[in-house]
């Protein structure tokens, strides 16, 4: 076997190289790398809205290639969201407004624009004094 794309099962035959590594007498002895993507999710949920945009905790996204916020508003009244960045932890820009108003029992994804060490997603109610209940997902690879 001199090339192939994807083996799934390989019985009684050797490999002696793949892509950079080694193999010498069954013993994988030298490897130029291995690259696997991690999973992170992370779900806050019954989050009650009030008439000021309130932050979720910020996730540490300096080492995340892809992420984004799905939320479900699952409360009766319209809600806004944002997601704003940092480079301190401290001073926040908003970098991408979601669909608002979001409408009860709608569902959003906001994916940031700009890439900064530190995003969180903002929330208050649409409407002064109608406050509605949102459910966030955070989803992220690694670089």
């Amino acid at each position: 076997l001199s090339s192939a794309g994807t083996i799934t099962n390989l019985l009684d035959g050797t490999i002696t190289s793949v892509l950079g590594a080694t193999i010498t007498a069954g013993t994988l002895s030298s490897v130029t790398s291995i690259s696997q993507r991690s999973f992170i999710e992370q779900a806050t949920l019954g989050i009650p809205t009030s008439d000021v945009f309130t932050p979720l905790p910020a996730n540490t996204t300096s080492v995340l290639g892809t992420y984004s916020y799905f939320i479900l508003n699952t409360g009766a009244n319209p809600v806004n969201t944002q997601v704003e960045i940092s480079a301190d932890g401290t001073n926040y820009f908003v970098d991408t407004t979601g669909d608002n108003p979001l409408p009860a029992g709608s569902v959003d994804v906001i994916v940031p624009a700009r890439f900064l060490k530190y995003t969180r997603l903002s929330y208050q109610s649409a409407t002064p004094g109608a406050a509605s209940t949102i459910n966030v997902i955070f989803d992220a690879q690694g670089t």
